[in-house]
């Protein structure tokens, strides 16, 4: 397996040995183990730097803290009455997209003639849109 060759020059008469591709690779190995060993100790240097930083940083934000001043709260606004609109499942959902059926399941309408009150809302109104065909819409006072 390990083959080796030898050749002699007649002027020196030194003897030139080459060793073959697999004991280049085995001498490899602990050549790459070594690195190895050597990347725990980089990491362990650059560990206590970070540490400083992060010290600095928090300096940081407790200085940007106190110089943010307190602004006065929104006065709360009155809740306006919100319209109310009343979705009945008139078809079935069985034999439907899956996007329908879990359109259904999202507005509360579970079985034939089930009736569910929703906000009136763009959110609502695009679910209705996509289950139009099944359902009926009427508004609650």
């Amino acid at each position: 397996m390990a083959e080796t060759k030898k050749t002699t020059t007649a002027k020196a008469g030194t003897t030139k040995t080459t060793a073959s591709k697999a004991e280049t690779a085995k001498t490899a190995t602990p050549k790459v183990a070594a690195t190895k060993t050597a990347a725990p100790k980089a990491t362990q240097k650059t560990t206590a730097p970070k540490a400083v930083e992060t010290k600095s940083v928090e300096a940081a934000k407790v200085e940007t803290t106190v110089k943010v001043e307190t602004k006065a709260a929104p006065k709360a606004e009155k809740k306006t009455a919100e319209k109310l609109i009343k979705v009945t499942l008139v078809k079935s959902s069985s034999g439907r997209l899956v996007k329908q059926q879990r359109t259904l399941e999202a507005l509360g309408l579970g079985k034939l003639h089930s009736s569910h009150v929703v906000p009136d809302n763009k959110a609502t109104r695009g679910m209705i849109f996509v289950v139009k065909h099944l359902v009926s819409v009427e508004e609650v006072k």
